[in-house]
C-alpha cells in the first residue's frame, strides 16, 4: 500500500493520530521540546542563558538525561482546556478560574494515573521551545523538576494564544510504547524523539511518498532527538517511519498523517484526507478520549510559586503533586 492509500484509508486512530484537533502542531512541538530537554539537558546552554540561568542552577538529577515522555491525548485536552480558561477568563493559576481544584479538573479528562501528576503553566510567548528552554527550565520554582522528573512517563501540552500548560502523569500506557514518542514540525524542519534500547535501525521522514533519513540533533542515538529539513509551500502530508534493531516497525502518527505547508484553505478534515475532524494541519481518526472520573490524590505534596523569568512579562507558575507507587521512566 503506497503513502497516498495509507492516508486516504486511515479510519482508525493509533498512537500519535490527532483527534478532534488535539494536539495541534504547536502542542506537539511543546511535547517535543520538553523531551529534548529530558534527553539532553546539557545541550541547551544558550537557551538557558537567554532565560537567565545556567546548568549550575540545576540539581544533579536535573542534569541527568531521562527517557522522552509519551504523548497522551487526554492530558493534551485538559492542558488546552486550562490554557483557554486562563486566557478567556482572566486568571493565571493552577485551579480553574471558577475555583475548581486542579486535580479535580485533570481527573475529569485523565483517569489513568497510578503514580503521580504534575502541571506547569506559563504565559507571554507562543514559541514552544522558548517556553520550555528559557522559561520553565530556568525557573527556580520547580518547573524544571517537573520536566526532568523520572517519575513521569507521559504528558500533554495545551496552548491558547500565549497561554501554555504542561500536564504530566505517571500512568498506564494504553496505546503501547513506540520508540518515537512524538514528532513535530518546528521552523523549517521536522523533529522526532527516540527512546529505545538501541539506536533506530531506520528513522525516516516520508513527505508525500519521498523518504529521507532523519539525522541526530541532540542526545544519544538510543535516547535523543532527530531532525530533517522540511520546506514545502503547498499542503503536503508527512509521517515519520521507524524500525527498531529488534525488527519492530511503525509510523508517527500511527495511521494518519500530518500536514505541512499552506493548508488553511485546502484541507477539510472531514473530506479531503479521509480524517474525522481536527484543525487545519491535522489528519487522523477517532481515538482515545477523556473520562469523567475524579482522581483522589492522598499524600499530596505540592509547591507553588510565581515569578518573573527571562524578559519582562514572561511569567510561569508550578504545582506539583506526587503519590506513592510512582513509576520511574528512565533511559
Amino acid at each position: 500500500m503506497d503513502f497516498a492509500q495509507l492516508v486516504l484509508l486511515s479510519v482508525v486512530a493509533g498512537y500519535g493520530d490527532p483527534v478532534d484537533g488535539y494536539p495541534s502542531d504547536e502542542e506537539r512541538a511543546l511535547v517535543l521540546w520538553t523531551n529534548a530537554a529530558r534527553v539532553a539537558p546539557d545541550e541547551f546552554k544558550q537557551d538557558y542563558r537567554t532565560g537567565g540561568c545556567t546548568m549550575g542552577d540545576f540539581s544533579a538529577d536535573e542534569k541527568t538525561a531521562k527517557a522522552p515522555l509519551y504523548l497522551d491525548l487526554a492530558l493534551t485536552e485538559v492542558a488546552r482546556v486550562h490554557s483557554r480558561d486562563m486566557r478567556d477568563n482572566g486568571c493565571f493559576q493552577h485551579d480553574s478560574c471558577d475555583g475548581t481544584d486542579t486535580w479535580t479538573r485533570v481527573g475529569r479528562y485523565y483517569t489513568d494515573a497510578n503514580g503521580g501528576l504534575g502541571e506547569n503553566i506559563a504565559y507571554g510567548t507562543t514559541d514552544p521551545r522558548y517556553a520550555v528552554m528559557s522559561m520553565w527550565m530556568c525557573s527556580h520554582e520547580g518547573h524544571r523538576a517537573n520536566i526532568m522528573s523520572g517519575s513521569f512517563n507521559e504528558m500533554g501540552g495545551g496552548m491558547a494564544s500565549d497561554f501554555l500548560t504542561q500536564d504530566f502523569a505517571a500512568g498506564e500506557l494504553k496505546e503501547g510504547e513506540p520508540p518515537v514518542r512524538v514528532a513535530a514540525e518546528y521552523g523549517d524542519a521536522v523533529y522526532a524523539d527516540w527512546g529505545d534500547d538501541a539506536a533506530p535501525a531506520r528513522l525516516q521522514l516520508n513527505v508525500d511518498g519521498q523518504l529521507t533519513n532523519l539525522e541526530s540533533f541532540v542526545g544519544d542515538p538510543d535516547n535523543g532527538v532527530y531532525y530533517q529539513s522540511l520546506d514545502v509551500e503547498e499542503c503536503t502530508p508527512w509521517v515519520v517511519e521507524w524500525e527498531t534493531r529488534g525488527g519492530e516497525s511503525g509510523r508517527f502518527p500511527a495511521t494518519g498523517a500530518l500536514l505541512a505547508g499552506n493548508c488553511a484553505e485546502e484541507y477539510d478534515g472531514s473530506v479531503a484526507w479521509g480524517g474525522t475532524g481536527g484543525d487545519d494541519d491535522d489528519v487522523g481518526g477517532p481515538g482515545k478520549g477523556g473520562g469523567n472520573g475524579v482522581i483522589a490524590l492522598p499524600e499530596v505534596m505540592c509547591g507553588t510559586g510565581a515569578g518573573l523569568v527571562g524578559p519582562a512579562g514572561l511569567i510561569a507558575a508550578l504545582l506539583l503533586a506526587a503519590r506513592r507507587r510512582a513509576r520511574v521512566a528512565t533511559p
